[in-house]
């Protein structure tokens, strides 16, 4: 009797299993832009900085608000972070505000919001927090 066996192997990029996205793909106005809210989180005590793992980066923005949704007005509008890069698995966000230190050990939500420009279609895979 003769025994044959295979192995397959899939390689993906960390954490895009599943990603957040604006559909559907024909959007009109009032669906080519939306945003995702994170759940209360804790800072870490000596501020942290915001990465994201997306693709066309370029098209998103992150917002800061306390845990009641109150959008903290030097995180959030023209002073929202946003990134250099376009897409990564590594993309730091930068804020007008400078880093996150002052929010150290304070609870927050952060608001992603993406928007479809010119053929782009945002895809949010994760967000990360990393200590400074």
């Amino acid at each position: 009797m003769e025994y044959w066996g295979e192995v397959g192997l899939a390689t993906l990029p960390r954490d895009r299993w599943g990603a957040l996205g604006l559909y559907p793909e024909d959007a009109r106005d009032f669906e080519s832009q939306g945003s995702v809210w994170s759940a209360p989180i804790q800072l870490p005590a000596g501020g942290c900085q915001v990465v994201l793992n997306a693709d066309h980066v370029g098209r998103m923005t992150v917002e800061v608000s306390d845990p009641q949704f109150n959008l903290l007005p030097e995180y959030s509008g023209d002073r929202s972070g946003k990134s250099d890069k376009e897409s990564g698995l590594d993309c730091p966000i930068a804020f007008a505000a400078g880093n996150l230190s002052a929010l150290g050990g304070k609870t927050v939500r952060f608001r992603v919001h993406m928007k479809k420009e010119g053929g782009s279609n945002p895809r949010l895979y994760a967000v990360y927090l990393r200590s400074l």
